[in-house]
């Protein structure tokens, strides 16, 4: 995604103030599996009400997602859209801006696992026996 001026200046606006830094912060530190808001409350000092406020803006701006998980609200930092604004202004405005910009990396692809590697080959094996029955055969 190219951005704009526009673009980066409402993103950047995420993180105008201190209490929309620490819960970010905070989120990118917990990982995927994010935080209650008790939790988030403990770790960033901030009051339910406070992170309540400050994470309707960051919703909006899609910088942190929220889930229901049973009667609890997890919060969760979008952490490729935090990357990527980071990146993509370090190209446009930073020292970065006198090198080729690197272009998104491409979605890595989920390994396989063990169970499919093995369903494969014993399929590969039984269709490669088939086709060796099928040449002896009269």
């Amino acid at each position: 995604m190219q951005m704009n001026a526009k673009d980066f200046a409402r993103l950047f606006g995420g993180f105008a103030t201190e209490k929309r830094v620490r819960l970010i912060r905070a989120l990118l530190d917990a990982g995927p599996s994010g935080l209650s808001l008790l939790e988030l409350s403990r770790k960033t000092e901030l009051s339910v009400i406070d992170i309540g406020i400050t994470a309707e803006a960051l919703l909006l701006l899609d910088l942190i997602d929220i889930e229901i998980k049973g009667e609890n609200k997890v919060l969760k930092a979008n952490s490729q859209l935090v990357r990527s604004v980071f990146e993509k202004s370090y190209y446009a405005f930073g020292s970065g801006r006198d090198k080729p910009h690197e272009p998104d990396p491409e979605p890595e692809a989920e390994p396989q696992t063990d169970t499919d590697a093995a369903t494969a080959e014993v399929s590969g094996t039984a269709t490669e026996s088939g086709a060796e029955a099928e040449k002896t055969a009269p």
